[in-house]
Formats: C-alpha cells, sequence, structure tokens
C-alpha cells in the first residue's frame, strides 16, 4: 500500500502500518494484530500468494479480511489469490482510495461492535 492510500485511510479513522516486503509484513502482522490487510501482489523477499498462504495456515488469521490491491490484475494471479483466501481484489489502476476504503468499511462491518 502506496503512503497516498496510508494517509487517505488514517484521514478516514483507520490506523495503519507499511510493510516494505512480504516477510516483514507477516512479521509486524503479530505485533499490530490488524482488523484488515491490505495486501500487493509483488513485494519483495515473499510475494502477497505466499503471505496470503501463510495467514490463512495460521488459526489467528484464517478469518482476517484481506484485500489486495495491485498493478497485477492478471486472472491467472488474481484467481490465485481468492483461492488462498483474498477477501476482494482491486486494481490499482483503476480502483481509487474511496473503492477501498468502501471495500475495507463492508469486510469490516460485520465484525463492528454496535454502539
Amino acid at each position: 500500500m502506496g503512503t497516498g492510500y496510508q494517509r487517505f485511510l488514517q484521514m478516514h479513522g483507520f490506523d495503519t502500518e507499511v510493510a516494505t516486503d512480504g516477510l516483514l509484513g507477516l512479521e509486524r502482522l503479530a505485533i499490530f494484530q490488524p482488523d484488515a490487510v491490505v495486501l500487493d501482489l509483488i513485494m519483495p523477499r515473499l510475494g502477497g500468494i505466499d503471505v496470503l498462504k501463510k495467514l490463512r495456515a495460521q488459526e489467528a488469521f484464517r478469518e482476517l479480511p484481506v484485500v489486495v490491491l495491485t498493478k497485477v490484475c492478471i486472472p491467472a494471479f488474481t484467481e490465485r489469490a481468492t483461492q488462498e483466501g483474498a477477501n476482494h481484489i482491486l486494481d490499482k489502476s483503476k480502483d481509487t482510495p474511496s473503492a477501498m476504503l468502501a471495500v475495507l468499511q463492508s469486510l469490516l462491518a460485520p465484525h463492528s461492535k454496535a454502539a
């Protein structure tokens, strides 16, 4: 997730963490314990598909909402991401930060506590 998306989410009340590669992302997940993950498919050291596999293999992250936000919207990659447990795929070149916000809010709504 780029800094523009990060700032946009922060402006809308989200606490965010950014990892520069897949391995670092997995390490931070254990510490940050997010309500959702925005994941790219192409990352150094460990790609998004492998991150998804490792996430879904852990009980604590099996139900964690994962939104893939990527420039690589090749059907083979996006289908594989869905098979590995991505909840939604967004195309960086077409989808706006507002679209990402709407998807995250939709995925998180069932988990939010009533006021």
